[in-house]
C-alpha cells in the first residue's frame, strides 16, 4: 500500500496512512467545502486495503471541529473500516477528544453506536 498524505488547511485535516510507519491518523478542522470531495482518496485508499493489509491497523481520529457533513462522510468511513473488521481484520479505532469539547466526544459516542465499531476514546487536557 502507498502512502496517503493530505496536508491540513484552515477547513480540512490533515490525513496521514503510512503503512510503512504504521501511521493513520485524521487530524484537526473538518469542514471542507465538499466534504464527499475531500475524503474520496480516503475512501478510495481503504476500499483497497485487504484484510491482511488492515490486520493490526491502528487509526487515530483528532477533531478539533467537524461540521455536519463531514459527521455524515467520516460515519460513511467508519463503516467501510467496520467492513474490514467484520472480515478479520484486528482495527483498533482511537478517538481523540478535548476535555473541554464534549462535543466531540458525543459525536465520537454516536459512531460507536450507530456504525457499531469499537471505538477507544482517548481524553486530552485543554
Amino acid at each position: 500500500m502507498k502512502k496517503l498524505y493530505i496536508k491540513e488547511t484552515l477547513n480540512s485535516p490533515k490525513v496521514l496512512f503510512d503503512p510503512s510507519k504504521k501511521r493513520y491518523e485524521i487530524s484537526g478542522k473538518s469542514f471542507p467545502e465538499n466534504s464527499k470531495t475531500f475524503y474520496e482518496p480516503v475512501f478510495e485508499w481503504v476500499s483497497e486495503l485487504s484484510v491482511t493489509d488492515a490486520d493490526k491497523m491502528q487509526v487515530s481520529l483528532m477533531f478539533d471541529y467537524i461540521s455536519s457533513s463531514s459527521v455524515i462522510t467520516i460515519k460513511q468511513l467508519l463503516a467501510k473500516i467496520k467492513v474490514l473488521s467484520d472480515k478479520g481484520a484486528s482495527i483498533q479505532v482511537l478517538w481523540h477528544y478535548d476535555v473541554a469539547d464534549p462535543d466531540i466526544r458525543d459525536i465520537g459516542e454516536e459512531y460507536k453506536k450507530l456504525v457499531g465499531i469499537d471505538i477507544q476514546f482517548i481524553e486530552k487536557a485543554s
